[in-house]
């Protein structure tokens, strides 16, 4: 079969949704495994790594004309939403929600911003899915992985308030980030509607770095300990056993890391 005529491979946020919409560049939560930064880098849109956290919203993208499109929208796929522009978030997802789209609201959250989204376009939430990435139940690896993002008992406690308010709850473990997943999984389950998606953390070199590019970063034992231990809990054997334990449960799906891992089939978008 030539290359034309085949069907594009769902990986990423492929697997969740057709369209990835944003309005900003740029992340204050500056995880390290950043697939956004490292791009941004690549192609040498941005000068230096630091200023990533410098959020800049994209006018032109606010002000876009809404239209129905066919299959779900993702919201965002390359930042994160702060409530500094969540008033700007909100009257631009009302507008794309109006028209009759489905959304995918991802998000490290920040519980001021989900309470307002929740409460602002409760109208709409038959239309909208919150998918809440959360990698550990461990707040110390939390804040190493990502050092400006909420808590966990933040993001468990948007989980359970979206949950409550009614709306279509999911949680993303990707990347989970280290062995106590099956744990947290267990704990988030009751406040989940939808779906558990669990993946690996990708492309650790091009995204994290080399260790020599580590080293000259400033890392040290204790920082290397922590990629240690996502490495160590990515290996096959640990993801065979994890994939046994969740096998079962219709709640958990895997992202295609685990799927290359296991030999799954994909899956319509979920």
């Amino acid at each position: 079969m030539s290359g034309k005529n085949q069907t594009r491979k769902k990986t990423g946020t492929r697997e969740w949704a057709e369209i990835n919409k944003n309005v900003c560049f740029g992340c204050r939560h500056n995880c390290k495994y950043c697939f956004a930064r490292a791009n941004a880098k690549r192609l040498k849109w941005l000068d230096d790594v630091k200023n990533w956290e410098k959020i800049k919203l994209i006018p032109r993208r606010l002000i876009e004309k809404p239209r129905k499109i066919k299959g779900r929208i993702m919201f965002p796929s390359t930042h994160d939403i702060f409530p500094e522009h969540i008033d700007d978030i909100i009257k631009y997802l009302r507008g794309w929600l109006k028209v009759g789209n489905e959304i995918l609201i991802v998000s490290k959250p920040h519980l001021e911003c989900i309470q307002r989204i929740c409460d602002d376009l409760s109208e709409f939430k038959d239309q909208i899915i919150f998918r809440f990435t959360i990698g550990s139940p461990n707040n110390d690896v939390l804040k190493f992985w990502e050092p400006n993002a909420p808590s966990y008992e933040e993001r468990v406690e948007c989980l359970k308030y979206a949950f409550e308010k009614g709306f279509t709850t999911s949680v993303s473990c990707e990347p989970y980030l280290d062995f106590d997943i099956s744990l947290m999984v267990y704990e988030l389950l009751p406040y989940i509607n939808d779906c558990i998606w669990i993946g690996k953390m990708n492309q650790i070199n091009q995204r994290v770095g080399k260790r020599e590019e580590l080293i000259a970063k400033g890392w040290n034992d204790k920082d290397f300990e922590y990629l240690d231990v996502v490495k160590k809990s990515q290996t096959d054997e640990f993801i065979e056993e994890l994939y046994e334990e969740f096998k079962d449960n219709k709640k958990v799906k895997w992202k295609d890391s685990i799927k290359q891992v296991m030999n799954l089939p994909e899956e319509e978008i979920g």
